[in-house]
């Protein structure tokens, strides 16, 4: 089943290494902008059909302008293709009110063959101990009421208890861990993850704030299995209006298959 984010993401090549593509707003936030991990997953898609080689392994993007809606480009360019791993970069441009061309985001990201090597894993973290997603208390998708962001209905969550900013209630403690799941039943992808670890709510939401993200890189470490993804995020440092987020996103086999840091500005 191709899911929605991967029919939403994929452009058409429409020259050397340019892909044009319409912007969904499937994936918009409250204020009608895209979310930031559909637009990694714009660019890293782009990308991956000029690499040689076939699985993403790191992917980091600089935020410079709001995204919307609509008519977009990718432009992208290899860097340099080796044996082992091979590098490019991205940039999504749209054209802005004057209808000049801007860049969105610019991405760089590695590219390797995950199946010539071992994955020998050594993890000292566990994944996070959460109940089956059946047994959990679900939220989003086609339930999420009518004042949610368009991007909050592509998702649903899985949690032991509802987050504390959801009642109004922050728990004054930026972490949570929680199951992720495509709302329209598609496995994500090793592509998908790069959206997976930006697809949930900040976790500084539980010390009363919100943020928007200004970089965000992401370790796609493993194909995930099929299933529900176990997600583990948290923040430790707030300075300057910025703070960090880290993921991890572990797979329903209890595999380790993206890990993340994000800067975000506080708001």
């Amino acid at each position: 089943m191709i899911g929605e984010l991967a029919l939403d993401s994929t452009g058409e090549r429409v020259g050397d290494g340019v892909h044009g593509i319409d912007l969904s707003d499937r994936w918009g936030l409250d204020d009608g902008r895209l979310n930031g991990g559909y637009q990694i997953s714009v660019a890293l898609r782009a990308l991956a059909a000029e690499v040689p080689l076939p699985d993403p392994v790191v992917a980091s993007a600089s935020y410079l302008r709001p995204a919307w809606p609509g008519p977009a480009r990718v432009l992208t360019e290899v860097v340099r293709a080796g044996r082992r791993l091979a590098t490019g970069t991205a940039r999504l441009v749209q054209a802005g009110p004057d209808g000049v061309e801007r860049d969105v985001l610019r991405l760089e990201a590695s590219f390797a063959d995950l199946a010539a090597t071992p994955a020998d894993p050594v993890d000292l973290t566990a994944p996070p101990e959460l109940p089956p997603f059946e047994q959990c208390r679900t939220f989003g998708g086609d339930d999420a009421p009518p004042e949610v962001a368009s991007v909050g209905r592509r998702m649903r969550y899985g949690v032991t208890a509802m987050p504390g900013w959801t009642r109004g209630e922050p728990s004054g403690d930026p972490s949570a861990e929680f199951w992720f799941a495509f709302a329209d039943g598609s496995d994500a992808t090793l592509l998908d993850l790069a959206f997976v670890v930006d697809g949930a709510a900040p976790v500084v939401l539980e010390l009363g704030r919100g943020s928007s993200t200004v970089q965000l890189t992401v370790h796609l470490r493993e194909h995930p299995a099929p299933g529900p993804l176990a997600c583990r995020t948290v923040t430790r440092h707030l300075a300057h209006g910025l703070h960090e987020e880290d993921v991890e996103v572990w797979d329903s086999r209890g595999v380790l298959v993206a890990q993340s840091r994000q800067l975000a500005l506080l708001l």
